[in-house]
Protein backbone atom coordinates (compact mmCIF):
# COMPACT_ATOMS: atom_id res chain seq x y z
CA UNK A 1 0.00 0.00 0.00
CA UNK A 2 1.33 3.46 -0.89
CA UNK A 3 2.07 6.02 1.80
CA UNK A 4 -0.64 8.28 0.38
CA UNK A 5 -3.34 5.61 0.65
CA UNK A 6 -2.13 4.67 4.14
CA UNK A 7 -2.32 8.31 5.26
CA UNK A 8 -5.78 8.70 3.73
CA UNK A 9 -6.98 5.58 5.59
CA UNK A 10 -5.71 6.96 8.91
CA UNK A 11 -7.12 10.46 8.38
CA UNK A 12 -10.51 9.10 7.28
CA UNK A 13 -10.70 6.74 10.25
CA UNK A 14 -9.80 9.36 12.85
CA UNK A 15 -11.88 12.00 11.10
CA UNK A 16 -15.05 9.89 11.22
CA UNK A 17 -14.56 8.90 14.87
CA UNK A 18 -13.89 12.48 15.98
CA UNK A 19 -16.69 13.88 13.83
CA UNK A 20 -19.21 11.43 15.29
CA UNK A 21 -18.11 12.18 18.86
CA UNK A 22 -18.24 15.95 18.52
CA UNK A 23 -21.43 15.74 16.49
CA UNK A 24 -23.08 14.18 19.54
CA UNK A 25 -22.18 17.16 21.73
CA UNK A 26 -23.07 19.61 18.93
CA UNK A 27 -26.49 18.23 17.99
CA UNK A 28 -27.73 17.81 21.55
CA UNK A 29 -26.49 21.30 22.47
CA UNK A 30 -28.34 22.73 19.47
CA UNK A 31 -31.43 20.70 20.36
CA UNK A 32 -31.39 22.18 23.88
CA UNK A 33 -30.77 25.71 22.52
CA UNK A 34 -27.31 26.06 24.05
CA UNK A 35 -25.19 28.44 21.98
CA UNK A 36 -22.40 26.65 20.08
CA UNK A 37 -19.49 29.01 19.43
CA UNK A 38 -17.14 26.65 17.59
CA UNK A 39 -17.07 23.16 16.07
CA UNK A 40 -13.47 22.07 15.40
CA UNK A 41 -11.97 18.94 13.94
CA UNK A 42 -8.45 18.91 15.35
CA UNK A 43 -6.68 21.14 17.84
CA UNK A 44 -4.38 24.10 17.50
CA UNK A 45 -4.24 26.82 14.84
CA UNK A 46 -7.01 27.04 12.30
CA UNK A 47 -6.23 25.71 8.83
CA UNK A 48 -9.51 26.55 7.15
CA UNK A 49 -13.13 27.05 8.04
CA UNK A 50 -16.24 29.18 7.82
CA UNK A 51 -18.92 30.70 10.00
CA UNK A 52 -22.56 29.80 9.58
CA UNK A 53 -25.03 31.63 11.81
CA UNK A 54 -23.62 31.82 15.32
CA UNK A 55 -21.15 28.91 14.97
CA UNK A 56 -17.65 28.78 13.52
CA UNK A 57 -16.77 25.49 11.77
CA UNK A 58 -13.04 24.86 11.40
CA UNK A 59 -10.37 22.32 10.55
CA UNK A 60 -7.37 22.72 12.86
CA UNK A 61 -3.73 21.81 12.49
CA UNK A 62 -3.41 18.78 14.78
CA UNK A 63 -5.92 16.06 13.75
CA UNK A 64 -5.73 13.81 16.85
CA UNK A 65 -8.95 15.05 18.42
CA UNK A 66 -11.52 17.79 18.19
CA UNK A 67 -13.83 19.88 20.31
CA UNK A 68 -17.11 21.78 20.50
CA UNK A 69 -16.88 25.17 22.22
CA UNK A 70 -20.09 26.08 24.05
CA UNK A 71 -21.05 29.43 25.52
CA UNK A 72 -20.60 29.42 29.32
CA UNK A 73 -18.56 26.24 29.28
CA UNK A 74 -15.86 27.62 31.60
CA UNK A 75 -16.79 28.68 35.16
CA UNK A 76 -16.94 32.46 35.54
CA UNK A 77 -16.95 33.03 31.78
CA UNK A 78 -18.31 36.45 30.80
CA UNK A 79 -21.63 36.23 28.98
CA UNK A 80 -23.58 38.96 27.24
CA UNK A 81 -26.94 39.65 28.90
CA UNK A 82 -28.78 38.62 25.73
CA UNK A 83 -27.11 35.19 25.73
CA UNK A 84 -27.23 34.34 29.42
CA UNK A 85 -30.20 32.04 28.97
CA UNK A 86 -28.27 30.11 26.30
CA UNK A 87 -25.05 29.63 28.28
CA UNK A 88 -24.25 26.08 29.32
CA UNK A 89 -23.62 27.14 32.92
CA UNK A 90 -27.16 28.51 33.17
CA UNK A 91 -28.86 25.31 32.03
CA UNK A 92 -30.32 22.66 34.37
CA UNK A 93 -28.00 19.85 35.42
CA UNK A 94 -29.91 17.23 33.42
CA UNK A 95 -29.29 19.20 30.23
CA UNK A 96 -25.58 19.53 30.97
CA UNK A 97 -25.39 15.81 31.73
CA UNK A 98 -27.14 15.05 28.44
CA UNK A 99 -24.83 17.25 26.36
CA UNK A 100 -21.70 15.70 27.92
CA UNK A 101 -22.96 12.13 27.58
CA UNK A 102 -23.98 12.65 23.95
CA UNK A 103 -20.39 12.59 22.62
CA UNK A 104 -19.35 9.12 23.83
CA UNK A 105 -22.91 7.89 23.34
CA UNK A 106 -22.70 8.73 19.62
CA UNK A 107 -19.45 6.74 19.48
CA UNK A 108 -21.36 3.76 20.87
CA UNK A 109 -24.16 4.28 18.33
CA UNK A 110 -21.83 4.34 15.30
CA UNK A 111 -20.98 0.60 15.57
CA UNK A 112 -24.70 -0.19 15.57
CA UNK A 113 -24.96 1.53 12.18
CA UNK A 114 -21.85 -0.28 10.86
CA UNK A 115 -22.98 -3.69 12.08
CA UNK A 116 -26.48 -3.03 10.73
CA UNK A 117 -25.06 -2.54 7.24
CA UNK A 118 -23.11 -5.80 7.58
CA UNK A 119 -26.04 -7.89 8.84
CA UNK A 120 -28.48 -6.32 6.37
CA UNK A 121 -26.25 -7.63 3.59
CA UNK A 122 -26.76 -11.23 4.72
CA UNK A 123 -29.53 -13.07 2.92
CA UNK A 124 -29.22 -16.66 4.17
CA UNK A 125 -28.14 -18.57 7.28
CA UNK A 126 -27.51 -22.21 8.11
CA UNK A 127 -30.65 -24.05 9.27
CA UNK A 128 -30.72 -25.70 12.73
CA UNK A 129 -30.06 -29.18 11.32
CA UNK A 130 -27.73 -31.30 13.42
CA UNK A 131 -24.93 -32.77 11.34
CA UNK A 132 -22.50 -34.23 13.86
CA UNK A 133 -23.23 -35.49 17.38
CA UNK A 134 -20.18 -36.20 19.54
CA UNK A 135 -20.45 -39.49 21.47
CA UNK A 136 -20.66 -39.15 25.22
CA UNK A 137 -21.62 -35.47 25.14
CA UNK A 138 -24.93 -33.93 26.32
CA UNK A 139 -26.67 -34.09 22.94
CA UNK A 140 -25.76 -37.74 22.41
CA UNK A 141 -26.77 -38.61 25.98
CA UNK A 142 -30.15 -36.98 25.36
CA UNK A 143 -30.67 -39.03 22.20
CA UNK A 144 -30.14 -36.41 19.48
CA UNK A 145 -28.85 -37.86 16.19
CA UNK A 146 -27.50 -36.47 12.90
CA UNK A 147 -30.27 -35.14 10.70
CA UNK A 148 -32.49 -33.95 13.57
CA UNK A 149 -33.99 -30.54 12.88
CA UNK A 150 -34.34 -28.37 15.98
CA UNK A 151 -37.61 -26.44 15.82
CA UNK A 152 -37.75 -24.89 19.30
CA UNK A 153 -35.89 -24.77 22.61
CA UNK A 154 -37.95 -24.16 25.76
CA UNK A 155 -40.78 -23.00 23.52
CA UNK A 156 -38.66 -20.43 21.66
CA UNK A 157 -38.68 -20.90 17.89
CA UNK A 158 -35.28 -21.82 16.45
CA UNK A 159 -34.96 -20.79 12.80
CA UNK A 160 -31.21 -20.76 12.26
CA UNK A 161 -28.15 -22.60 13.57
CA UNK A 162 -26.90 -19.44 15.26
CA UNK A 163 -30.16 -19.33 17.28
CA UNK A 164 -29.39 -22.82 18.54
CA UNK A 165 -25.79 -21.94 19.39
CA UNK A 166 -26.70 -18.71 21.19
CA UNK A 167 -29.45 -20.36 23.24
CA UNK A 168 -27.22 -23.24 24.31
CA UNK A 169 -24.24 -20.95 25.02
CA UNK A 170 -26.37 -18.83 27.34
CA UNK A 171 -27.60 -21.78 29.44
CA UNK A 172 -24.65 -23.77 30.84
CA UNK A 173 -25.78 -26.56 33.19
CA UNK A 174 -29.45 -25.64 32.68
CA UNK A 175 -31.81 -28.29 31.31
CA UNK A 176 -33.35 -27.24 28.00
CA UNK A 177 -36.34 -28.84 26.27
CA UNK A 178 -35.54 -29.41 22.58
CA UNK A 179 -38.44 -29.78 20.15
CA UNK A 180 -37.07 -31.63 17.12
CA UNK A 181 -38.30 -32.91 13.78
CA UNK A 182 -36.95 -36.37 12.88
CA UNK A 183 -38.23 -37.24 9.44
CA UNK A 184 -42.00 -36.96 9.69
CA UNK A 185 -42.06 -37.38 13.48
CA UNK A 186 -42.03 -34.58 16.06
CA UNK A 187 -40.16 -35.41 19.27
CA UNK A 188 -38.85 -33.70 22.40
CA UNK A 189 -35.60 -34.21 24.27
CA UNK A 190 -34.21 -32.71 27.49
CA UNK A 191 -30.60 -31.59 27.02
CA UNK A 192 -28.36 -30.13 29.74
CA UNK A 193 -25.44 -28.16 28.24
CA UNK A 194 -22.02 -28.68 29.80
CA UNK A 195 -20.08 -25.64 30.96
CA UNK A 196 -16.90 -24.96 28.98
CA UNK A 197 -14.46 -22.07 28.75
CA UNK A 198 -13.70 -20.52 25.38
CA UNK A 199 -12.06 -17.45 23.94
CA UNK A 200 -14.65 -14.73 23.43
CA UNK A 201 -14.54 -11.40 21.64
CA UNK A 202 -11.38 -9.26 21.89
CA UNK A 203 -9.56 -12.23 23.43
CA UNK A 204 -11.59 -12.29 26.65
CA UNK A 205 -12.40 -15.79 27.95
CA UNK A 206 -16.00 -16.68 28.75
CA UNK A 207 -17.93 -19.63 30.20
CA UNK A 208 -20.67 -20.93 27.93
CA UNK A 209 -22.94 -23.91 27.44
CA UNK A 210 -22.00 -26.68 24.98
CA UNK A 211 -23.81 -29.87 23.96
CA UNK A 212 -21.40 -31.41 21.44
CA UNK A 213 -23.13 -30.87 18.10
CA UNK A 214 -22.17 -29.28 14.81
CA UNK A 215 -24.07 -28.34 11.63
CA UNK A 216 -21.39 -30.21 9.65
CA UNK A 217 -22.03 -33.67 8.23
CA UNK A 218 -18.75 -35.57 7.96
CA UNK A 219 -18.16 -36.77 4.43
CA UNK A 220 -17.12 -40.33 3.52
CA UNK A 221 -13.35 -39.86 3.72
CA UNK A 222 -11.72 -43.09 4.83
CA UNK A 223 -8.78 -44.16 6.94
CA UNK A 224 -6.93 -47.48 6.65
CA UNK A 225 -4.78 -48.71 9.54
CA UNK A 226 -4.52 -52.47 8.83
CA UNK A 227 -2.62 -53.29 5.60
CA UNK A 228 -4.15 -56.78 5.65
CA UNK A 229 -7.76 -55.58 5.88
CA UNK A 230 -10.19 -56.12 2.99
CA UNK A 231 -10.16 -52.37 2.24
CA UNK A 232 -6.36 -52.22 2.01
CA UNK A 233 -6.23 -55.40 -0.07
CA UNK A 234 -8.78 -53.85 -2.44
CA UNK A 235 -6.46 -50.88 -2.97
CA UNK A 236 -8.09 -48.21 -0.81
CA UNK A 237 -5.82 -45.72 0.97
CA UNK A 238 -6.21 -43.33 3.86
CA UNK A 239 -7.91 -40.05 2.78
CA UNK A 240 -9.64 -41.62 -0.25
CA UNK A 241 -13.08 -40.11 -0.70
CA UNK A 242 -15.93 -42.55 -1.38
CA UNK A 243 -18.58 -41.30 -3.81
CA UNK A 244 -20.86 -44.35 -4.20
CA UNK A 245 -21.56 -47.78 -2.72
CA UNK A 246 -22.94 -50.49 -5.02
CA UNK A 247 -23.92 -47.83 -7.54
CA UNK A 248 -25.77 -45.64 -5.04
CA UNK A 249 -24.28 -42.14 -4.56
CA UNK A 250 -23.46 -41.21 -0.96
CA UNK A 251 -22.67 -37.80 0.51
CA UNK A 252 -21.97 -38.33 4.23
CA UNK A 253 -20.16 -40.78 6.46
CA UNK A 254 -23.51 -41.77 7.94
CA UNK A 255 -24.69 -42.72 4.43
CA UNK A 256 -21.64 -44.96 4.02
CA UNK A 257 -22.14 -46.66 7.39
CA UNK A 258 -25.77 -47.32 6.59
CA UNK A 259 -24.92 -48.78 3.17
CA UNK A 260 -22.10 -50.94 4.55
CA UNK A 261 -24.23 -52.25 7.43
CA UNK A 262 -27.07 -53.00 5.04
CA UNK A 263 -24.83 -55.01 2.73
CA UNK A 264 -23.78 -57.47 5.45
CA UNK A 265 -21.41 -60.06 3.96
CA UNK A 266 -22.04 -58.97 0.37
CA UNK A 267 -19.16 -57.36 -1.54
CA UNK A 268 -19.08 -53.56 -1.58
CA UNK A 269 -18.46 -52.02 -4.99
CA UNK A 270 -17.01 -48.63 -4.17
CA UNK A 271 -16.29 -45.61 -6.34
CA UNK A 272 -13.81 -43.16 -4.87
CA UNK A 273 -11.69 -40.11 -5.55
CA UNK A 274 -8.05 -39.89 -4.59
CA UNK A 275 -6.31 -36.52 -4.32
CA UNK A 276 -6.38 -33.13 -2.64
CA UNK A 277 -9.40 -31.04 -1.84
CA UNK A 278 -10.36 -28.42 0.70
CA UNK A 279 -12.76 -28.78 3.62
CA UNK A 280 -15.69 -28.73 1.25
CA UNK A 281 -14.87 -31.24 -1.49
CA UNK A 282 -14.38 -29.98 -5.03
CA UNK A 283 -13.98 -26.36 -3.85
CA UNK A 284 -10.23 -26.59 -4.34
CA UNK A 285 -8.87 -29.50 -6.33
CA UNK A 286 -5.19 -30.30 -6.66
CA UNK A 287 -5.39 -33.65 -8.46
CA UNK A 288 -8.27 -36.04 -8.06
CA UNK A 289 -8.10 -39.49 -9.61
CA UNK A 290 -11.29 -41.57 -9.78
CA UNK A 291 -11.05 -45.23 -8.87
CA UNK A 292 -13.05 -48.39 -8.27
CA UNK A 293 -12.62 -51.00 -5.56
CA UNK A 294 -14.44 -54.14 -4.51
CA UNK A 295 -14.25 -54.74 -0.77
CA UNK A 296 -15.32 -58.15 0.55
CA UNK A 297 -16.21 -57.93 4.25
CA UNK A 298 -14.89 -60.59 6.62
CA UNK A 299 -16.86 -62.06 9.50
CA UNK A 300 -15.60 -61.46 13.04
CA UNK A 301 -17.07 -62.44 16.39
CA UNK A 302 -17.21 -60.34 19.53
CA UNK A 303 -16.93 -61.55 23.13
CA UNK A 304 -20.59 -62.56 23.13
CA UNK A 305 -20.06 -64.68 19.96
CA UNK A 306 -22.12 -62.27 17.91
CA UNK A 307 -21.10 -62.09 14.29
CA UNK A 308 -20.44 -58.86 12.48
CA UNK A 309 -18.66 -57.93 9.27
CA UNK A 310 -15.63 -55.71 8.97
CA UNK A 311 -14.05 -54.01 5.99
CA UNK A 312 -11.15 -52.21 7.65
CA UNK A 313 -12.61 -48.84 6.59
CA UNK A 314 -12.49 -46.27 9.38
CA UNK A 315 -13.52 -42.59 9.38
CA UNK A 316 -10.54 -40.40 8.49
CA UNK A 317 -11.23 -37.89 11.28
CA UNK A 318 -8.59 -39.24 13.69
CA UNK A 319 -5.99 -39.95 11.06
CA UNK A 320 -3.13 -37.47 11.12
CA UNK A 321 -2.94 -35.55 7.86
CA UNK A 322 0.13 -33.47 8.65
CA UNK A 323 2.65 -32.90 11.45
CA UNK A 324 4.36 -29.56 12.08
CA UNK A 325 8.15 -30.07 12.10
CA UNK A 326 9.70 -29.56 15.53
CA UNK A 327 6.32 -29.59 17.29
CA UNK A 328 5.55 -31.76 20.35
CA UNK A 329 3.71 -34.26 18.12
CA UNK A 330 6.73 -34.50 15.83
CA UNK A 331 9.11 -35.00 18.76
CA UNK A 332 7.16 -37.94 20.22
CA UNK A 333 7.00 -39.66 16.84
CA UNK A 334 3.51 -39.04 15.50
CA UNK A 335 3.48 -39.20 11.69
CA UNK A 336 1.08 -38.69 8.79
CA UNK A 337 -1.29 -41.65 8.52
CA UNK A 338 -1.20 -42.45 12.26
CA UNK A 339 -4.53 -42.73 14.04
CA UNK A 340 -5.00 -40.94 17.38
CA UNK A 341 -6.98 -43.17 19.73
CA UNK A 342 -6.93 -41.78 23.29
CA UNK A 343 -5.82 -38.97 25.58
CA UNK A 344 -4.91 -39.59 29.22
CA UNK A 345 -6.40 -43.08 29.00
CA UNK A 346 -9.81 -41.87 27.75
CA UNK A 347 -11.04 -42.71 24.23
CA UNK A 348 -11.45 -39.74 21.89
CA UNK A 349 -14.79 -39.74 20.06
CA UNK A 350 -14.00 -36.64 17.98
CA UNK A 351 -11.04 -34.46 17.03
CA UNK A 352 -12.90 -31.40 18.32
CA UNK A 353 -12.77 -32.92 21.81
CA UNK A 354 -9.01 -33.43 21.48
CA UNK A 355 -8.61 -29.72 20.67
CA UNK A 356 -10.96 -28.75 23.48
CA UNK A 357 -9.15 -30.82 26.11
CA UNK A 358 -5.75 -29.53 25.03
CA UNK A 359 -6.98 -25.92 25.14
CA UNK A 360 -8.46 -26.42 28.64
CA UNK A 361 -5.02 -27.23 30.13
CA UNK A 362 -2.41 -25.09 28.35
CA UNK A 363 0.24 -26.00 30.95
CA UNK A 364 -0.78 -29.63 31.33
CA UNK A 365 1.25 -32.75 30.61
CA UNK A 366 -0.77 -35.20 28.50
CA UNK A 367 -0.39 -38.87 27.64
CA UNK A 368 -1.58 -39.63 24.14
CA UNK A 369 -2.09 -42.98 22.43
CA UNK A 370 -2.02 -43.69 18.72
CA UNK A 371 -1.79 -46.52 16.20
CA UNK A 372 0.58 -46.49 13.25
CA UNK A 373 -0.19 -48.17 9.90
CA UNK A 374 0.39 -51.86 10.43
CA UNK A 375 -1.24 -51.85 13.87
CA UNK A 376 1.65 -50.82 16.11
CA UNK A 377 0.24 -49.15 19.23
CA UNK A 378 2.26 -46.40 20.89
CA UNK A 379 1.94 -43.99 23.81
CA UNK A 380 3.95 -40.96 24.86
CA UNK A 381 3.75 -37.92 27.10
CA UNK A 382 3.94 -34.40 25.78
CA UNK A 383 3.37 -30.80 26.78
CA UNK A 384 2.08 -28.20 24.36
CA UNK A 385 4.36 -25.40 23.27
CA UNK A 386 3.28 -21.81 23.76
CA UNK A 387 4.44 -19.71 20.83
CA UNK A 388 4.21 -15.94 20.64
CA UNK A 389 3.29 -14.74 17.18
CA UNK A 390 2.32 -11.45 15.58
CA UNK A 391 -0.96 -11.19 13.74
CA UNK A 392 -1.45 -9.06 10.62
CA UNK A 393 -1.80 -5.98 12.84
CA UNK A 394 1.48 -6.84 14.60
CA UNK A 395 -0.38 -7.56 17.82
CA UNK A 396 1.26 -10.31 19.86
CA UNK A 397 -0.84 -13.38 20.50
CA UNK A 398 -0.14 -16.70 22.17
CA UNK A 399 -0.67 -19.92 20.23
CA UNK A 400 -0.79 -23.39 21.77
CA UNK A 401 0.99 -25.90 19.57
CA UNK A 402 0.43 -29.66 19.58
CA UNK A 403 1.47 -30.09 15.98
CA UNK A 404 -0.62 -32.98 14.66
CA UNK A 405 -3.46 -31.95 12.36
CA UNK A 406 -6.29 -33.79 10.70
CA UNK A 407 -8.25 -32.96 7.58
CA UNK A 408 -11.97 -33.44 8.03
CA UNK A 409 -14.17 -33.09 4.96
CA UNK A 410 -17.72 -31.93 5.65
CA UNK A 411 -20.86 -30.34 4.29
CA UNK A 412 -23.90 -28.62 5.76
CA UNK A 413 -27.54 -28.42 4.80
CA UNK A 414 -28.34 -25.67 2.30
CA UNK A 415 -28.70 -22.20 3.87
CA UNK A 416 -32.23 -20.84 4.31
CA UNK A 417 -33.48 -17.28 3.62
CA UNK A 418 -33.52 -14.88 6.57
CA UNK A 419 -36.99 -13.80 7.60
CA UNK A 420 -37.48 -10.09 8.35
CA UNK A 421 -33.97 -9.05 7.38
CA UNK A 422 -34.45 -5.54 8.81
CA UNK A 423 -35.39 -6.85 12.25
CA UNK A 424 -32.61 -9.44 12.07
CA UNK A 425 -30.01 -6.80 11.16
CA UNK A 426 -31.16 -4.30 13.81
CA UNK A 427 -31.34 -6.89 16.59
CA UNK A 428 -27.96 -8.39 15.77
CA UNK A 429 -26.25 -5.01 15.38
CA UNK A 430 -27.44 -3.91 18.84
CA UNK A 431 -26.55 -7.31 20.33
CA UNK A 432 -23.05 -7.35 18.83
CA UNK A 433 -22.35 -3.79 19.97
CA UNK A 434 -23.46 -4.75 23.48
CA UNK A 435 -21.22 -7.82 23.43
CA UNK A 436 -18.23 -5.73 22.37
CA UNK A 437 -18.92 -3.17 25.10
CA UNK A 438 -19.04 -5.92 27.74
CA UNK A 439 -15.90 -7.60 26.38
CA UNK A 440 -13.93 -4.33 26.28
CA UNK A 441 -15.06 -3.41 29.78
CA UNK A 442 -13.85 -6.78 31.06
CA UNK A 443 -10.59 -6.27 29.21
CA UNK A 444 -10.13 -2.88 30.86
CA UNK A 445 -10.57 -4.33 34.34
CA UNK A 446 -8.15 -7.13 33.46
CA UNK A 447 -5.64 -4.45 32.48
CA UNK A 448 -6.18 -2.63 35.80
CA UNK A 449 -5.78 -5.88 37.76
CA UNK A 450 -2.57 -6.71 35.91
CA UNK A 451 -4.03 -9.74 34.13
CA UNK A 452 -3.26 -8.06 30.80
CA UNK A 453 0.22 -6.52 30.41
CA UNK A 454 0.58 -2.76 29.86
CA UNK A 455 2.51 -3.62 26.72
CA UNK A 456 -0.89 -4.32 25.14
CA UNK A 457 -1.64 -0.58 25.11
CA UNK A 458 -1.29 1.12 21.74
CA UNK A 459 -1.09 4.70 20.57
CA UNK A 460 -1.24 6.73 17.36
CA UNK A 461 1.32 4.61 15.51
CA UNK A 462 -0.70 1.49 16.22
CA UNK A 463 -3.90 3.18 15.10
CA UNK A 464 -2.20 4.30 11.90
CA UNK A 465 -0.74 0.87 11.20
CA UNK A 466 -3.93 -1.11 11.80
CA UNK A 467 -5.94 1.43 9.79
CA UNK A 468 -3.62 0.96 6.82
CA UNK A 469 -3.67 -2.84 7.07
CA UNK A 470 -7.46 -2.95 7.47
CA UNK A 471 -7.93 -0.68 4.45
CA UNK A 472 -5.62 -2.93 2.44
CA UNK A 473 -7.69 -5.99 3.39
CA UNK A 474 -10.93 -4.44 2.19
CA UNK A 475 -13.79 -2.13 3.11
CA UNK A 476 -15.43 -4.66 5.42
CA UNK A 477 -12.30 -5.03 7.57
CA UNK A 478 -11.86 -1.26 7.61
CA UNK A 479 -15.42 -0.75 8.84
CA UNK A 480 -15.02 -3.49 11.48
CA UNK A 481 -11.95 -1.66 12.78
CA UNK A 482 -13.85 1.63 12.79
CA UNK A 483 -16.62 0.04 14.86
CA UNK A 484 -14.10 -1.41 17.31
CA UNK A 485 -12.23 1.86 17.78
CA UNK A 486 -15.46 3.82 18.08
CA UNK A 487 -16.55 1.62 21.00
CA UNK A 488 -13.09 2.01 22.48
CA UNK A 489 -13.27 5.80 22.18
CA UNK A 490 -16.75 5.93 23.67
CA UNK A 491 -15.82 3.85 26.71
CA UNK A 492 -12.53 5.72 27.16
CA UNK A 493 -14.38 9.03 27.35
CA UNK A 494 -16.60 7.72 30.14
CA UNK A 495 -13.58 7.21 32.41
CA UNK A 496 -13.75 9.62 35.40
CA UNK A 497 -10.63 11.51 34.37
CA UNK A 498 -10.66 15.31 34.05
CA UNK A 499 -10.11 16.49 30.44
CA UNK A 500 -12.31 13.55 29.38
CA UNK A 501 -16.11 13.62 29.27
CA UNK A 502 -16.18 11.29 32.29
CA UNK A 503 -14.29 13.89 34.31
CA UNK A 504 -16.88 16.52 33.45
CA UNK A 505 -19.59 14.13 34.60
CA UNK A 506 -17.76 13.82 37.93
CA UNK A 507 -17.77 17.63 38.32
CA UNK A 508 -21.50 17.71 37.53
CA UNK A 509 -22.17 14.95 40.07
CA UNK A 510 -20.26 16.88 42.75
CA UNK A 511 -22.40 19.92 41.93
CA UNK A 512 -25.53 17.77 42.22
CA UNK A 513 -24.51 16.49 45.66
CA UNK A 514 -23.06 19.70 47.13
CA UNK A 515 -25.54 22.07 45.43
CA UNK A 516 -22.66 24.11 44.05
CA UNK A 517 -19.95 23.49 41.43
CA UNK A 518 -16.38 22.64 42.47
CA UNK A 519 -14.19 25.66 43.02
CA UNK A 520 -12.02 26.86 40.11
CA UNK A 521 -8.95 25.87 42.14
CA UNK A 522 -10.23 22.31 42.64
CA UNK A 523 -11.09 22.02 38.95
CA UNK A 524 -7.66 23.27 37.97
CA UNK A 525 -5.87 20.77 40.22
CA UNK A 526 -8.05 17.89 39.03
CA UNK A 527 -7.55 18.88 35.40
CA UNK A 528 -3.78 19.05 35.86
CA UNK A 529 -3.76 15.59 37.47
CA UNK A 530 -6.00 14.23 34.73
CA UNK A 531 -3.82 15.70 32.01
CA UNK A 532 -0.72 14.21 33.68
CA UNK A 533 -2.33 10.76 33.84
CA UNK A 534 -3.44 10.87 30.20
CA UNK A 535 -0.02 12.16 29.14
CA UNK A 536 1.70 9.32 31.02
CA UNK A 537 -0.55 6.76 29.34
CA UNK A 538 0.11 8.31 25.93
CA UNK A 539 3.87 8.19 26.53
CA UNK A 540 3.58 4.52 27.54
CA UNK A 541 1.43 3.76 24.49
CA UNK A 542 3.90 5.58 22.23
CA UNK A 543 6.77 3.59 23.76
CA UNK A 544 4.86 0.37 23.06
CA UNK A 545 4.22 1.54 19.50
CA UNK A 546 7.90 2.20 18.89
CA UNK A 547 8.84 -1.24 20.23
CA UNK A 548 6.09 -2.94 18.23
CA UNK A 549 6.32 -1.17 14.88
CA UNK A 550 9.62 0.70 14.57
CA UNK A 551 12.17 -1.65 16.15
CA UNK A 552 12.89 -4.67 13.90
CA UNK A 553 12.14 -8.07 15.41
Amino acid sequence: MSLLVWAAAVVALLGVLILVHELGHFLVAKLLHVKVLRFSLGFGPRLLGFTAGETEYRLSLFPLGGYVRLLGEEPGEATAPADRGRALSSRPLWQRYTIVIAGPAFNLLLPIAIYFIYYAGQRTLLPPTIGMVLPGQPAATAGLIPGDQVEAIDGKTIRYWEDLEDTVAGAPEQTLRFAIRRGAAAEERDVTPARIERAGRVRVTENVGWIGVSPRFHLPEVGIIDPQSPAAQAGLRTFDFITSVNGTPISTWADFEKAADGAGAAPLRLSYLRGGYSVVPFAHVETQEPGQAVVIPVAVFDAASRRRYETGILPAEFFVFSVEPGSPADKIGIRRGDRITELDGAPLPAWDLLRQRLAAKPDGVFRIGWVSPGGQRREAEFKQEVRSELDVYRQEEQRLVFGAMTRVAWRTDDPVPIRNRFGYALGHSIERTGQMIVAMTRGFFQLVRGEVPLSALGGPIMIGYVAGVAAEQGLDQYLWLMALLSINLGLLNFLPIPILDGGVLVFLTIELIKRRPPSPRARQIATTLGFSLVAALMILAFKNDVARYLIPR
